[in-house]
């Protein structure tokens, strides 16, 4: 019998060309639940840039109060499973600036590479009881490209609740 149900969010291909770090993805809590992030999906669509080049993606706590300007229940990995609580979010009214760092990983920027996935190693990063639009509120992926050239990104959340 599982511990707890799990969800994911994914964000969609996001199309970026410059090398600005842009968050791409939220999860949220609400303010009475905290849920624990389990891992992160990150892929790269194709793209002209040069081999050798790379797409950095981060997960982080906010350094602002970001505000999500809609937001979604993820879809069950068990169809039996109850609505997620927490919030997940790809459009911003505020979008969250990085703050604290939890995770680092580095992608090459090149097509036809398969998601990768990032599961934690003995520990969840935790996702505050704290709604959106809130200060500190929720755990953000960003994405940076190493080189100003259009290329789609994706990334999905999984958390458990």
């Amino acid at each position: 019998m599982p511990v707890s149900d799990f969800y994911e969010g994914p964000s969609g291909l996001v199309t970026l060309s410059t090398t600005t770090e842009t968050a791409i993805c939220s999860l949220f809590g609400v303010t009475t639940k905290r849920g624990w992030a389990v891992a992160v999906r990150c892929k790269v669509g194709s793209t002209t840039a040069a081999a050798g080049n790379g797409v950095r993606f981060r997960l982080v706590r906010p350094a602002n109060t970001p505000n999500a300007s809609a937001t979604a229940s993820g879809s069950a990995q068990d169809f039996s499973a109850p609505a997620s609580l927490l919030q997940f979010a790809t459009a911003y009214t505020v979008a969250p600036t990085v703050g604290v760092v939890l995770a680092d990983w580095e992608v090459p920027q090149v097509g036809g590479n398969p998601y990768t996935e990032y599961p934690i190693q003995g520990a969840e990063w935790g996702v505050p009881a704290i709604a959106n639009n809130t200060v500190n509120a929720g755990i953000h992926v960003f994405a940076t490209l190493g080189v100003a050239t259009s290329t789609p990104v994706s990334a999905d959340i999984v958390w458990s609740e």
